[in-house]
């Protein structure tokens, strides 16, 4: 069945792109046609110049150190955060967060897109990193995950093994700077067309959904001139800061 596309870019370690998913979810939940709808996930990396082992020193005092802020300022960004997810149903845990690199988890996402298993790596790794407390650059972890939404455990272990889809990664990174001009994570783009730069009210997902999905179903997919204006809410920037 052909489906109505809604393009997400995203990493891992952004707060608002897992709040965004709920919110996007519940919209979706309300939408009549949700079956004719479709979440294709692209990434976005906001820090790959982070190792592959744990940051040590934990999540407050990498923000501190990374964007010149005392702890007891970071701590306070990081509560308003905690809230603004709790909105949501989703209960952040930041002091106990492993702040780590994302790049294989964002190419586990990749290997799980072509058996339509995307979403639902999405949320188990977002599910990891804001409230678990796992290391999601972790070899074990990343098997363990893929394997709770039905991946392979052996392509899991082959893909960790080789440089698989970090291209695409490079390319999604790419496209997204110079063709969409991103600048903010996460950033939506609803039937090739409707622009939403950060996590938005839920009422505005729908309204998005809705006038997305009338103009999909009476003229297919959008194949003109995008220069339409970005609906913004509240978002990470593509230099890590969030608010």
């Amino acid at each position: 069945m052909e489906k109505m596309k809604i393009e997400i870019w995203s990493d891992i370690a952004c707060p608002f792109c897992y709040i965004g998913k709920r919110k996007l979810e519940k919209a979706l939940s309300q939408f009549p046609n949700r079956d004719k709808v479709e979440l294709v996930w692209h990434s976005y990396e906001l820090d790959p110049e982070l190792p592959k082992e744990p940051y040590r020193k934990g999540m407050y005092n990498y923000f501190s150190e990374k964007y010149g802020v005392s702890v007891d300022e970071a701590k306070a960004t990081m509560a308003k955060t905690e809230s603004i997810a709790k909105e949501v149903g989703l209960n952040y845990d930041f002091e106990n967060l492993v702040v780590a690199n994302t790049s294989d988890a964002l190419r586990l996402v990749k290997l799980a897109k072509e058996q339509s298993l995307a979403t639902e790596t999405e949320e188990v790794l977002f599910e990891a990193y804001f409230i678990k407390g796992l290391d999601v650059s972790n070899r074990d972890t990343l098997v363990r995950l893929g394997v709770s939404v039905g991946l392979k455990e052996e392509d899991i272990i082959s893909l960790l093994d080789s440089d698989k889809y970090l291209d695409e990664i490079k390319q999604d990174i790419e496209y997204s700077e110079n063709t969409l001009n991103l600048e903010y994570i996460p950033f939506y783009v609803f039937n090739n067309k409707e622009m939403v730069e950060g996590s938005i009210a839920i009422e505005d997902y729908l309204k998005v959904l809705n006038k997305s999905y009338e103009e999909w179903e009476q003229n297919g997919e959008f194949s003109g001139k995008n220069d339409g204006e970005i609906i913004s809410g509240q978002s990470c920037s593509i230099d890590g800061v969030c608010s």
